[in-house]
């Protein structure tokens, strides 16, 4: 039986949107589930613009989103908070495919369920 782990991405500094998917590929490798919550600026990591966002010497950000999609599959969700799309003025036209639009009430019910919950 596989765990669910949540994490939370609220910072949108590249080195943390970067760590939050390696934890999450790392966590999806080991046959869990992820469930993971972008808000505020954090959002930019389930944006197009992930395309852009590149740390030396490491493939770009969207290789991660991809690897993790991949691996994952259905034991992935990718959810945006409706607020903080309010907040940050991001429609959903910007959000990645898979990615899905939800409130904080939702991340609230999956971090009660979930092994641990992880903030970034």
């Amino acid at each position: 039986m596989s765990d669910l782990y949540a994490i939370m991405v609220i910072s949108g500094e590249d080195e943390k949107l970067y760590m939050a998917y390696i934890t999450a590929i790392g966590y999806a490798s080991s046959g869990n589930k992820v469930y993971m919550f972008f808000t505020m600026d954090g959002l930019r990591g389930v944006t197009k613009e992930i395309e852009k966002i590149q740390l030396p010497n490491v493939k770009p950000l969207s290789y991660y989103y991809e690897n993790l999609i991949e691996l994952g599959g259905d034991d992935i969700e990718l959810t945006a908070c409706e607020f903080g799309m309010k907040v940050k003025n991001v429609n959903h036209e910007r959000l990645l495919d898979k990615v899905k639009i939800s409130g904080v009430s939702e991340f609230a019910l999956k971090s009660s369920e979930a092994k641990a919950t992880l903030i970034f």
